[in-house]
């Protein structure tokens, strides 16, 4: 049987050649959006330790344990995460202002939203 034809890196701009689809080893990685905490930190070197708990509370409390993108949309969902508006990546702060209740489906949606234009801006800047 044949051998199917090498086919290119996936990661915009690499011209690194593979016997199978996908990423380079160098981009990997990179596809996958995330990295171990050795290189990133664990969650209280990145904000999220026991003060980010007391403040995920509050605002739980504070949006009555409801998701705020339901809400908006008309529907009554229970909010089981707290999200930041304009994520961090983008510049967003952890101000109260700035936090919103959310559910599992729309954190989930919103966040791979975000991902997306991560990857844009990457891209972008490659080219």
């Amino acid at each position: 049987m044949p051998k199917k034809a090498p086919t290119p890196c996936r990661h915009a701009g690499c011209a690194v050649v593979l016997d199978k689809p996908g990423y380079c080893d160098e981009h990997k990685r990179d596809a996958i959006g995330w990295r171990p905490d050795r290189e990133r930190g664990n969650r209280h070197a990145r904000g999220f330790g026991s003060g980010w708990e007391r403040k995920r509370l509050l605002i739980l409390k504070r949006d009555c344990g409801l998701c705020q993108p339901c809400l908006n949309a008309g529907r009554v969902e229970r909010a089981t995460q707290v999200d930041h508006i304009v994520s961090r990546g983008e510049g967003g702060t952890s101000d109260e202002d700035n936090l919103q209740s959310i559910c599992d489906d729309c954190h989930k949606k919103k966040t791979a939203q975000e991902s997306a234009r991560a990857r844009r801006r990457t891209s972008d800047s490659l080219l």
